[in-house]
């Protein structure tokens, strides 16, 4: 049974057309800005790059273009590899963005006291002022 490599293995393998003799070493600290056992250590507890490690790279390689401007191939490759990541990144913001039927409950709650806000002028309660006279 074949399984589809993930994500991560893929960006990797990707990484290596940038960067040919590329180590996952070299990977996490120059690519990634992490320490050298970074990516591996991800890789070994099952766990996905984080958003934050992602635009690091997605920075990296944007700096890449810029230095190899006239290499139209390379910066073909870095801009596939950047699309790469921008849609993982929005995959997962469509994953964990959902509405359920509690989300909405709670949304449409904050909308209506939004509303409230915009018509009165103020939330829950009128305050008042309350002094006390000495005789």
């Amino acid at each position: 049974m074949n399984q589809e490599p993930s994500f991560e293995d893929s960006l990797y393998e990707a990484m290596k057309s940038v960067h040919p003799a590329i180590t996952t070493r070299l990977f996490s600290v120059a690519c990634l800005g992490r320490s050298s056992s970074y990516y591996s250590s991800v890789l070994s507890q099952g766990l996905k790059l984080p958003n934050t490690a992602l635009l690091e790279l997605y920075d990296y390689l944007e700096a890449k273009k810029i230095v190899s401007s006239d290499k139209a191939t390379k910066v073909r490759v870095i801009s596939d590899i950047q699309a790469m990541i921008e849609d993982e990144i929005l995959l997962r913001f469509k994953e964990t963005n959902q509405i359920s039927k509690d989300g909405w409950n709670r949304l449409s709650e904050s909308i209506r006291e939004e509303s409230a806000y915009e018509k009165y002028g103020y939330y829950g309660l009128m305050p008042f002022v309350s002094t006390k006279y000495g005789y």
